[in-house]
């Protein structure tokens, strides 16, 4: 059992850290590269979106979870915590907190978890990304 509880200022580096160590596996498809933590916390945290700490039954923090204005889903899940349905929870939660005609997730191709967790809740894939990188050019 988790709960949600809003982020505040208190959990920024919480939630830039669990996103930068997310980040070294690269299987992040948004961003080239890893912000600054003031870069990200102006991006970040933005009036539109919600965003949610994710807790234990122990009150840990766990993980995040947070909706854009254009009702895309994120979330991420402190590695020790994964596989144990804490996202799939967290996105279930999300979703009846901020009713929404539709929502979407992006994940990569190579993260099978979150795409397992996606089809559970009924998400169905509606494209794909692809991506040319060109060496020199930041």
């Amino acid at each position: 059992m988790i709960k949600l509880e809003i982020c505040n200022e208190e959990d920024y580096e919480f939630v830039y850290d669990l996103i930068f160590d997310f980040f070294k596996l690269n299987l992040n498809i948004t961003y080239m590269k890893m912000e600054t933590f003031d870069e990200f916390t102006k991006r970040t945290f933005v009036i539109d979106d919600k965003n949610y700490i994710i807790k234990n039954k122990n009150n840990e923090k766990v993980g995040y979870v947070h909706i854009m204005k254009n009702n895309e889903i994120g979330y991420f899940v402190v590695n020790e915590f994964q596989n144990q349905g804490i996202g799939t929870e967290a996105v279930k939660k999300i979703m009846e907190i901020n009713p929404r005609e539709r929502y979407f997730v992006t994940i990569h191709n190579e993260n099978k978890s979150s795409i397992s967790l996606a089809k559970k809740l009924g998400f169905m894939s509606k494209g794909t990304i692809y991506e040319k990188k060109i060496k020199g050019i930041s």
